[in-house]
């Protein structure tokens, strides 16, 4: 009986000891507390998200430099509209103008067949105007060459289109030229000093003609190109404004993208990079073709002013689109693959270095990383940290 208690004794002091070992150790290995990931290896994307809008790369805007009256009005907001249409035309009396100066014309050349007999005045009169026509003509073929030579340049306007003004400029050279011939021959039987008392006269009226023929051009507004018509501030019978847009066309067949991304991740940007936009049949690879070289000043949602610089990408079937409409924009930077990935927030930075908490046995080591690109989730991590190893996200 004495040994069975004896026993007994024994039993309740070892039991005593080993909850009092067991406390002590539990708590020198006492768990550390928050959550872990593990390295793992994986892909990874640095971008630019924003959110990009739909514009049309070949834009007419035409504005008024004086208060008109309109006289026609042939579109309305929403019309599409044929390269050369008459848009709309001013009140004018160009045309009664320009008959009383070929009366003019006509006059002088009664007197001049009167002062010198036998002269055909008449047909060198003619043959003047001709002249003076052509040149007018080639003036502006000129001047449209130089403007589509521009368009060509930015990829506005095609190589037919731009083939089409140059041969334009030829034809109208040589006319001049083939007039000119002609001219010289009728005017050699003429006296030098008639001849030049008379056509001063004539030159005169002639410049005043190509004054109102220019006017007349000003005075009408035409398609340059097929399009829409997206802006119009005018009405028949109504008078425009100074500095005030009249109307403008924009090409639905020729479009792109734009974003206004922040200067400092603009650095980060060239040209030919991915520019994936996200549309409702889902995503469509594009590349960046423009980066505007000047960043402007922008006022954020938020009220804060930024610098922003414009990147623009070119849209192929344009027909999807609608100028104007918005959607979601990504600009990839860089992208790598298989490569070891940890928690965006397992990273932190102490006195400009970078570090993880790595967690074994549980037990926490602070250790040093090379850290490469990032996306909102993950960093990648160059060296410093293994495929699987555990590190610490939460305190």
């Amino acid at each position: 009986m004495k040994n069975k208690k004896r026993y007994i004794t024994i039993i309740a002091v070892l039991s005593v000891l080993a909850y009092i070992l067991f406390t002590m150790f539990s708590r020198g290995q006492k768990p550390f507390e928050g959550a872990t990931s593990k390295a793992k290896l994986g892909d990874i994307k640095s971008t630019i998200e924003e959110t990009g809008t739909v514009y049309s790369k070949r834009v007419n805007t035409f504005y008024s430099d004086m208060s008109k009256r309109v006289q026609t009005l042939n579109v309305s907001v929403g019309d599409k509209v044929k390269k050369g249409d008459i848009i709309l035309t001013y009140e004018n009396n160009y045309d009664l103008e320009i008959e009383r100066a070929n009366k003019q014309i006509e006059a002088i050349t009664a007197t001049y067949n009167e002062t010198v007999k036998g002269a055909d005045f008449q047909e060198i009169s003619n043959m003047k105007l001709q002249i003076s026509t052509i040149e007018t003509s080639l003036s502006f073929a000129r001047s449209n060459l130089e403007k589509m030579k521009t368009l060509y340049e930015n990829s506005a306007v095609s190589q037919v289109e731009y083939e089409e003004a140059q041969n334009q400029v030829t034809a109208l050279e040589n006319q001049l030229q083939e007039a000119k011939n002609n001219y010289n021959l009728l005017i050699k039987g003429v006296s030098s000093n008639v001849k030049k008392q008379y056509e001063a006269q004539i030159e005169e009226i002639m410049i005043q003609i190509r004054i109102l023929e220019k006017n007349i051009e000003q005075s009408s507004i035409k398609a340059e190109f097929d399009g829409v018509i997206t802006e119009l501030n005018v009405h028949q019978g109504g008078m425009t404004q100074a500095g005030v847009v009249v109307a403008e066309i924009q090409d639905e067949n020729n479009l792109g993208v734009y974003v206004e991304v922040l200067a400092e991740d603009a650095k980060q940007t060239a040209v030919g990079m991915p520019f994936v936009i996200e549309t409702r049949d889902g995503e469509v690879n594009l590349s960046v073709n423009r980066i505007y070289p000047k960043a402007n000043s922008k006022v954020s949602d938020l009220g804060v002013e930024q610098k922003r610089v414009r990147i623009e990408a070119d849209l192929e079937n344009s027909k999807d689109y609608k100028i104007g409409s918005e959607m979601d924009v990504v600009i990839v930077l860089e992208e790598k693959n298989d490569v070891i990935l940890v928690d965006k927030d397992a990273v932190y930075e102490k006195d400009g270095r970078q570090y993880v908490t790595v967690i074994d046995n549980n037990e926490k080591t602070e250790r040093e990383v090379t850290t490469g690109i990032k996306d909102e989730d993950n960093v990648e991590i160059k060296s410093g940290l293994a495929e699987n190893e555990a590190v610490l996200i939460e305190y």
